[in-house]
């Protein structure tokens, strides 16, 4: 089974999971006709993601959602993969940046977007 995204082609957050995917050469496969309100009500992807919520990889080991959590995953499928440094610093400075997106950046872009 291919690595399957659940998304729209213009969610922000679907972007995080196939930069980490073309920067380490992992194939991830965009669902084609995903429709943000119809597709993510279905019964097959509530059981993935109960909240409805996009994005969601589906991967032979079973759903991952949450866009951070994604874009780790696709980074650590390839072996000594310097995306995702090499430290535990690294590591550390790569968790700081993301929580930094996730609860300043995108925080206030929605502030933007959404009224």
């Amino acid at each position: 089974m291919a690595l399957v995204l659940h998304s729209s082609s213009t969610n922000k957050n679907a972007f995080k999971a196939l930069i980490a995917a073309e920067y380490s050469g992992i194939k991830i496969e965009l669902l084609k006709d995903f429709e943000m309100g119809v597709s993510n009500k279905t019964p097959e992807f509530l059981k993935m993601n109960p909240l409805g919520k996009v994005p969601v990889l589906e991967t032979p080991d079973g759903p991952i959602f949450e866009s951070n959590a994604i874009a780790r995953y696709v980074a650590r499928l390839k072996p000594d993969n310097p995306l995702y440094g090499s430290s535990l610093i690294d590591y550390g400075h790569i968790e700081q940046w993301m929580d930094f997106a996730a609860g300043e950046i995108d925080l206030n872009i929605g502030r933007w977007l959404y009224p």
